[in-house]
């Protein structure tokens, strides 16, 4: 049997074991299935079980995607990763990922993406697809990749044949297959990766303060093997997460593929940065060294990593022989001060993610040691926890941010600013109490999100109104006990958290009802459900509903007492 099957089988039962509220299904397949999904979706997006469970959309009628992920990026584009799993009970035998479920997934994508087809979903899929067809009114251009999950191999010709068909030539949609041995490399990312790289031609290595340096030139080919071998392990310290297409991508698949072009790539691109332990090389050899590495990291290059990496698997028949690019290897020993530093340095020009590079700073250490004293587990590193009952530095950031911060217009599509364009907003002054209330409001809201309403107004804004909803939760709990923000601390925490738990579902059907009311002004309607979810869901996305209702004093006194 393939180990790497049985310790993803023994995962995925721990998680259902660890997170018994996240399976209420009654089908124990369905449930592992489930599991399975959520495992693959945190493996693939690189993020917590916690954070990976509000991604989740399976069910009946769910067009054709388990699970989606939407980040506004960019020059007005939209990144989306959707996922379709397919988890065997059967450990012993090896299937390909079914040609039908490839060929539904074409269609998926035909229909999603287009807002004018008509596609029938259960309501947390249509949650999804309305903000995406949202976006695209507004003009955004989507790029989306759609991630194939199993525990077995590959689709076969026949699904290769479906997506040929309907995307050939298409820069927008690209298709991944993500299985169990991927998974693997998720969890066992905090392994040292020892390993050798071949330089070409001369390098030059230079000791500057006690830190050793080799610049020199190495082959796509190289960058390959090492992708090809340890995967996304390379990039653990690597502060910028891949997110799909993008115009810096597009460039180097482009100059890849380009048989005169490709010769020069070593011009045209900056190259990669990466860190180690410990290297040695032969240093009575005059060039074409092979450089031994102790715990190899990628620290700046990681999108171009995986670019070439894909590029090079899509293109088997090209020859890269001669295509090189620049590399820039440190032997850091384990100075974490100084490999931040770097890091910092040579990501700052296009920060995505700094989450972390920011988990020593001391406003996130404080947090993990006060939340322990309140009786949580605050995340601040990522790991590969099968827990949703923790708290990601991230899920933490994102309830802050919409409860406290009164930014739920932004909360939602901003993730990756968290840790550097909007740190010191969100983390600043803030303590755990106000930390850990923000994210019990937050998942309150979220978790009712998934659930129907009766009432007709409600339930037409209520799959999209959940970070307005936690701000309007807090700010009730604040006035309700007389407090400010700054009042929060652990003195009063357990008073304040025991309001909210006996008093949760008045305040949160007090900020629903008045939501409706707050809508149907601002559309000018009573008949909420007769306007478009696109419609509602871009209105969330702006500030004017929070401007002219939530922050307004006249507004909140006739409303909300």
């Amino acid at each position: 049997m393939d180990i790497a099957k049985q310790i993803i089988d023994q995962r995925v039962k721990k998680i259902l074991e660890d997170n018994p509220t996240l399976f209420t299904n009654s089908d124990p397949d369905k449930n592992l299935s489930k599991a399975f999904l959520l495992l693959g979706v945190a493996a693939y997006l690189d993020i917590d079980i916690a954070e990976a469970s509000q991604f989740i959309t399976d069910g009946g009628s769910d067009g054709g995607f388990d699970a989606a992920y939407i980040v506004e990026a960019q020059d007005a584009q939209l990144n989306v990763v959707l996922f379709q799993s397919k988890y065997s009970r059967n450990l012993e035998k090896d299937s390909n990922f079914p040609a039908n479920a490839i060929e539904k997934a074409v269609n998926t994508v035909r229909c999603v993406f287009d807002p004018a087809a008509h596609i029938e979903l259960n309501p947390k899929s249509r949650e999804k697809v309305d903000e995406i067809r949202s976006f695209i009114l507004d003009g955004f251009i989507p790029y989306v990749t759609f991630v194939m999950l199993n525990n077995g191999l590959p689709w076969g010709p026949e699904g290769e044949h479906h997506i040929q068909n309907a995307f050939a030539g298409q820069e927008q949609v690209h298709f991944v297959h993500f299985c169990h041995t991927d998974m693997i490399r998720y969890i066992k990312r905090t392994e040292p990766i020892n390993t050798q790289l071949s330089l070409t031609g001369k390098a030059i290595q230079e000791n500057f303060n006690y830190t050793r340096v080799i610049l020199g030139r190495i082959s796509v080919t190289e960058i390959y093997e090492l992708m090809e071998t340890y995967g996304d392990g390379l990039l653990e310290k690597n502060i910028r997460r891949y997110l799909g297409k993008n115009t810096v991508n597009d460039g180097i698949v482009q100059t890849l593929q380009n048989e005169k072009k490709r010769q020069n790539f070593f011009f045209f691109n900056n190259g990669i940065t990466m860190i180690c332990e410990k290297f040695s090389y032969n240093a009575l050899q005059e060039q074409n060294w092979i450089v031994k590495i102790n715990r190899l990291q990628i620290i700046n290059g990681g999108q171009t990593c995986r670019t070439i990496h894909q590029t090079l698997k899509e293109n088997p028949d090209a020859d890269f022989s001669q295509v090189y690019l620049l590399i820039l290897l440190y032997e850091v020993s384990d100075d974490e001060n100084l490999i931040q530093d770097i890091t910092y340095a040579t990501n700052s020009q296009n920060p995505v993610d700094f989450r972390d590079l920011k988990s020593n700073d001391e406003r996130q250490i404080l947090l993990e040691k006060s939340a322990q004293d309140l009786g949580y587990i605050y995340k601040r590193k990522r790991d590969n926890a099968l827990s949703t009952n923790t708290i990601p530095s991230t899920v933490a950031a994102e309830a802050v941010f919409a409860v406290w911060r009164e930014q739920p217009h932004l909360a939602k599509y901003r993730r990756s600013e968290f840790f550097d364009k909007y740190y010191l907003e969100i983390f600043n002054q803030l303590n755990a109490a106000q930390m850990v209330i923000a994210v019990f409001i937050f998942r309150y809201c979220d978790n009712n999100r998934k659930h129907y309403s009766p009432n007709e107004q409600i339930q037409a804004h209520r799959p999209y109104s959940q970070y307005f909803l936690a701000y309007m939760m807090g700010k009730q709990i604040l006035q309700k006990l007389d407090l400010s923000l700054n009042d929060l601390t652990h003195k009063n925490f357990r008073r304040v958290m025991e309001y909210f738990e006996t008093n949760r579902d008045i305040l949160y059907h007090t900020a629903e009802t008045q939501m409706a009311e707050l809508l149907s002004d601002y559309f000018n309607t009573h008949q909420l459900r007769e306007i478009d979810g696109r419609t509602i869901a871009a209105a969330f996305r702006r500030f004017d509903i929070l401007e002219r209702y939530l922050k307004n004093k006249t507004w909140w006194e006739a409303h909300m007492k």
